[in-house]
């Protein structure tokens, strides 16, 4: 009898664990497509237009020369017209134009790895409203058909307000308002450390300069500061840690930035294929730089950081217990009195002896800042009278007429930078230059890859948001977008008519934005980043785990 009970319970019971296996699986797979197709859905990106902020396919080069390792666009290696070609491939951190070694068009392919796999949070735009800055996966309004359609860009254009792009910056003014109501758009802090784009830092300093010159058939010209107080460490000096700069007096001592070896534009290592002629690259004033300082006497320490551009002479200084900045004109002819702009403090207690401390000095959107430890401890802004002003300040020797007939071919004024100490011995590691986002203003092309002939004839002149006199007008329900990597990205100043499909669905005509209805959602995180071969020779099938990041 116990026999006979216990195996059809037996029966029941195994029975009941696989309708109940079965029926989680069903609940857990339709939820799965339920917040795939309600709150999130992942994208891949294809190309590289908002780099390195997310990558399409790209490979990556670790240079010989210094170990500096950086992605790059691939996408030229696989053109049937460079299917034999060997590429330059530079490091950045030496130079940007001299190569270290060549790579094969079918090695690039063979190395490429596929683009960032990000999440998009789908219809959160229907309980908050967009906001500038955010990274947004849109349909595109010219072609909005199929998956190809689906773009991904930072949003720098907000409804009804005018848009204006001058030396790489974002200025807006409501919809009807005089131009001297333009003001500059400011990124907030997180966004702002997400997209600061690498220009050097002293970690990657040649390991055997000589093997360098060897590849260059030229003697390497050194690093981009110069100095007679400090010598360049290799790690062996007694407080050093890595590469640094080391000062063993107490008197002044200085490293003055060599514009000659390393200018500061707009360039990106990500773009090491694509042609960018030098006359091409625009100057960047917008600039943060950073150092690690270890002083045998900090309380004695003091330091100064000056940059020079747009006809001011801007100082942040660090001593005496107060972390402090001031503005200052920049004299045009010899005699002209100097005019203080602006001025704040803050105290700042030194740190330890032994106790290195990391220093930012940021000089971006019109503010200046010092930070400590991470931490901000004195801003200021540094606003122009309008934005004629800007454009004179930006642009030396032109006028705002000059400026305004060719915007897309000026060049603004490089910026100088200077770094000063004095009172103590100390060694300065990782110092390190980084600059904005720079916004560049273009012409329109006639090439139909670029306007589509179906939705009517190629607008000419200069593109949405490049006319100083004749602003970018975003009307309600509208958004522009623009790429993190400027210079290859074809986005809201280019795109030209609709379709006309969203002119008969949306009822809207208007070319360049993106009307509401055309935006996804807004992307969160980078779920699965471009995938490694687990082992050499293997195929790239495992994400990068060192670069799952959420999106700023």
């Amino acid at each position: 009898m116990s026999n006979a009970t216990t195996k059809p319970a037996a029966q029941t019971s195994t029975d009941s664990n696989i309708v109940e296996t079965l029926q989680s699986l069903i609940v857990a797979f339709s939820l799965a497509m339920t917040v795939r197709s309600f709150v999130t859905e992942g994208f891949v990106i294809p190309t590289g237009s908002m780099a390195p902020t997310l990558m399409g396919q790209h490979a990556r080069f670790t240079s010989p020369a210094t170990g500096y390792s950086f992605p790059f666009d691939v996408q030229p290696a696989f053109e049937p017209q460079f299917r034999g070609a060997q590429w330059p491939l530079v490091d950045p951190m030496v130079s940007q134009l001299d190569p270290i070694l060549t790579r094969s068009s079918p090695e690039l392919v063979r190395d490429s790895r596929t683009g960032d796999r990000v999440l998009v949070l789908k219809y959160l735009y229907a309980f908050r409203e967009p906001e500038r800055w955010d990274v947004v996966v849109f349909k595109n309004p010219t072609d909005p058909s199929g998956d190809a359609a689906n773009y991904i860009k930072r949003m720098v254009g907000l409804p009804n307000e005018q848009l204006v792009m001058v030396d790489g910056d974002i200025f807006t003014a409501p919809l009807g308002a005089a131009r001297s109501e333009f003001r500059v758009a400011r990124k907030p802090e997180h966004v702002q450390r997400a997209v600061w784009q690498p220009v050097h830092d002293s970690d990657y300093e040649p390991v055997d300069p000589t093997a360098l010159a060897k590849a260059w058939g030229r003697m390497w010209m050194g690093p981009p500061w110069d100095s007679k107080e400090f010598r360049l460490d290799a790690g062996d000096a007694p407080g050093a840690r890595g590469r640094g700069w080391v000062h063993e007096g107490s008197g002044p001592a200085r490293l003055d930035w060599r514009w000659d070896r390393m200018p500061i534009t707009d360039w990106g290592s990500y773009n090491a294929l694509r042609a960018q002629a030098p006359s091409r690259r625009f100057s960047v004033s917008d600039l943060r730089v950073a150092m690690a300082i270890d002083a045998q006497d900090p309380a004695a320490l003091s330091t100064e950081y000056t940059l020079t551009t747009r006809r001011r002479a801007m100082r942040f200084a660090i001593a005496g217990g107060q972390a402090s900045i001031v503005i200052e004109t920049q004299p045009e002819s010899e005699g002209e009195p100097i005019a203080e702009i602006a001025r704040a403090s803050a105290p700042l207690e030194a740190p330890a002896a032994g106790a290195p401390f990391e220093v930012e000095f940021w000089h971006v959107d019109e503010r200046l800042s010092i930070w400590v430890n991470g931490d901000e401890v004195v801003s200021v802004d540094d606003r122009f009278e309008s934005i004629e002003d800007r454009v004179l300040k930006s642009y030396y020797g032109r006028t705002v007429e000059d400026y305004a007939m060719r915007p897309a071919f000026q060049q603004p004024t490089p910026p100088a930078l200077s770094l000063s100490f004095n009172g103590s011995p100390l060694v300065l590691t990782r110092v390190r230059v980084d600059r904005d986002l720079y916004y560049r203003t273009e012409v329109m092309s006639d090439d139909p890859r670029a306007q589509a002939p179906q939705n009517g004839p190629p607008i000419r002149g200069l593109a949405f948001g490049s006319d100083l006199l004749n602003p970018a007008q975003i009307e309600a329900d509208q958004f522009m977008m623009c790429g993190d990597n400027s210079a290859f990205s074809r986005d809201s100043r280019l795109l030209g008519r609709p379709s006309q499909l969203v002119t008969s669905t949306l009822g809207t005509d208007a070319p360049f934005v993106v009307p509401r209805p055309l935006l996804l959602g807004k992307a969160w995180c980078v779920y699965f980043p471009a995938p490694v071969p687990p082992l050499d020779g293997l195929p790239a099938v495992l994400p990068d785990f060192g670069s799952f990041r959420f999106i700023r």
